[in-house]
């Protein structure tokens, strides 16, 4: 006996170190998943602007040569409306280039750039800053000029466009080295996220490797071993919990999945300037691009240019009350192209100020419109799936808990008519003899009520496993023997009253809901505290209905409300709601602290089909 203690506590003992290295597993595969998420989004926020730097940088070099075409274009005895023309597209081009230059040295948030470039790239634009001032004083020179008097003559503005032509070829150079130097930056990142990638993958890996090595394959061990001294029907038990559990665990994946869409969303692109009242003022081929609408001639404001989107006025005031504030606007904007067709837009509407003090709105958005339609399709495609895996659970659960039946129905005659007899026998072979002996007989005597608390013992367990009475004379019957037996053993008082019709039900509906009264009477037994608990049964024509009220210490209803497997009551209420589904039933628990607890079963009576065949056409069902 002492043996048998020090190997249980051992065991206990091997167990909780288990469970410790097991928790401190998890932990250090946790603490690697956070720390590596943190230094990939560190890395990825870095590179995130490094495409807008390098198509910024390339644009410059455009901008420059677009300023000397621009200069070009100007000669004497030009119509007073060209000479405008050519001013409005060079005074624009001017501000852009002048303004992205210095975005990409000093940083700008509407464009999306970071600034502080390194010291390499830092040099290349100190090489090529005289250029740039030169350049950039010749064209201020030249629109000076055109503003002062539009139709100067060529005389007053050859040194001007000389000193732009003579600049360019040295700019542009230079910005070809910086381009170059900001990709090969750029690569240099990836490359360093690649490497951070491939050893958080190799520290992961790591960790699994050891805990399969010293944690899971002992757990392993010892839990094969335990398991092999189990009973069937406890194997198939466990088996059916491990099912639901699996279930649960791809139903929270599924769901996971439907938030997780791989549909990329595309860079931010400008749309549409507009005046601070929202007035659109011009309208880039993104726009046009993006919806199929062209330029209209007419006044538009920034709620036109999506038609079909909610409450466009209320939108407007939303938007331009943002931007008085000198605040960006940022949203979502669903509407209908020109095809007729729902298109989603991840917007952001910017106030800039211009040279002249004056303000203006940039409209820029991103295009989510197959990501939106990809969000759709999953989820329909992912309801379809849990609906169709919840069917297949229940019709497994359904075959598990009549193997259950079939299993204890078995080992409850093996011990009746096995052991039991075999105990019983030798009772009357001990009541046989008659020693002279006194110390013999006193110790017959007490072998012989040993014997007699070992059947009794065992007439209760084979009634636990598979009362008898419940299959020759139904389950009212059975409910009585079973709670006169119970009573005996309990100093609560239990009081069970039967009302109305008392033919039998199936066999399989009698033996579900006898387990379940079972499983509630015994809570209420254990736990509810209380000096009486009542039982009452009402059998009509179309309705069984069975209620275990007790008047004890109650407890949070809430708790079983989700219907989990680890709840404080252990598995007990989720064995209840499982064999209750079973049967086509609906079982409500009543409970609040302090005011006891009221457990009701109500099963319809099914004269003509069972709970097999309801069962079985769900599962073919969901085919």
């Amino acid at each position: 006996m002492r043996m048998k203690f020090e190997s249980s506590v051992k065991q206990k003992l091997k167990f909780s170190q288990l469970g410790t290295w097991y928790m401190l597993a998890l932990s250090a595969i946790a603490i690697i998943s956070i720390v590596g998420q943190v230094l990939i989004q560190h890395h990825l926020s870095n590179q995130m602007s490094d495409s807008q730097v390098v198509n910024i940088a390339g644009r410059q070099r455009m901008l420059s040569q677009k300023i000397s075409k621009l200069s070009l274009m100007l000669h004497d005895g030009q119509a007073p409306s060209e000479r405008d023309s050519i001013a409005k597209k060079l005074q624009n081009t001017f501000q852009l280039w002048r303004a992205s230059q210095t975005a990409l040295q000093r940083g700008n948030d509407t464009l999306h750039l970071p600034g502080a470039p390194s010291i390499r790239i830092a040099s290349l634009f100190e090489g090529i800053s005289i250029p740039f001032h030169e350049i950039q004083k010749g064209a201020t020179d030249i629109l000076h000029q055109l503003r002062s008097n539009r139709l100067t003559d060529m005389k007053a503005l050859s040194p001007s466009i000389t000193r732009v032509l003579q600049n360019e070829e040295i700019f542009l150079s230079g910005m070809d080295v910086i381009v170059s130097e900001y990709a090969a930056e750029a690569n240099e990142k990836i490359n360093s996220l690649r490497r951070m990638e491939y050893l958080l993958l190799a520290i992961s890996l790591s960790v699994i490797v050891a805990e399969i090595l010293f944690i899971f394959r002992p757990t392993a061990v010892q839990v094969s071993r335990t398991v092999k001294k189990l009973r069937t029907s406890e194997k198939n038990s466990k088996k059916l919990l491990k099912e639901i559990g699996a279930l649960y665990a791809s139903l929270e994946k599924s769901y996971e999945r439907l938030s997780v869409i791989n549909q990329p969303i595309e860079n931010p692109k400008l749309y549409a300037k507009a005046d601070l009242g929202g007035n659109v003022l011009s309208l880039s081929d993104n726009y046009i691009e993006a919806t199929g609408f062209a330029p209209s001639d007419h006044q538009q404001r920034l709620c036109d240019l999506f038609p079909g989107i909610a409450n466009p006025s209320d939108w407007m005031d939303e938007v331009v009350d943002t931007v008085t504030e000198e605040k960006a606007w940022q949203g979502e904007i669903r509407f209908y192209n020109s095809d007729g067709k729902e298109c989603w837009l991840m917007a952001m509407i910017q106030p800039v100020q211009i040279e002249n003090g004056e303000t203006e709105l940039l409209l820029i958005a991103s295009n989510m419109t197959d990501r939106k339609r990809a969000e759709r399709s999953m989820n329909k495609k992912n309801r379809a799936e849990i609906e169709k895996l919840v069917n297949q659970q229940k019709f497994r659960s359904v075959l598990i808990l009549e193997g259950q039946e079939e299993e204890r129905k078995r080992i409850a005659m093996d011990i009746h008519d096995g052991i039991g007899q075999m105990l019983t026998s030798l009772k009357y072979h001990i009541e046989s003899i008659n020693p002279d002996d006194a110390a013999s007989k006193q110790k017959i005597a007490e072998v012989d009520q040993l014997i007699k608390n070992v059947i009794k013992e065992i007439r209760r367990v084979t009634f636990n496993l598979k009362p008898t009475v419940l299959g020759d004379y139904g389950l009212q019957a059975a409910l009585n023997v079973f709670i006169t037996e119970i009573a005996k053993l309990t100093d609560i008082r239990l009081s069970f009253t039967a009302d109305g019709d008392t033919g039998r039900a199936p066999q399989n509906i009698e033996n579900n809901v006898f387990r379940i009264i079972q499983e509630a009477i015994n809570n209420a037994i254990k736990y509810s505290g209380a000096g009486q608990i009542d039982i009452k049964l009402k059998q009509t024509e179309t309705e069984l209905v069975i209620t275990v009220d007790d008047k004890g210490k109650g407890f949070d209803a809430k708790l079983v409300e989700a219907r989990s497997v680890n709840i404080e009551s252990g598995r007990g209420f989720f064995n209840m709601y499982e064999r209750t589904e079973y049967v086509n039933g609906t079982l409500d628990i009543q409970s609040s602290p302090g005011k006891g607890t009221t457990v009701s079963l109500h099963v319809p009576m099914m004269a003509t089909k069972g709970v097999e065949g309801v069962a079985e056409e769900k599962f073919i069902a969901s085919e």
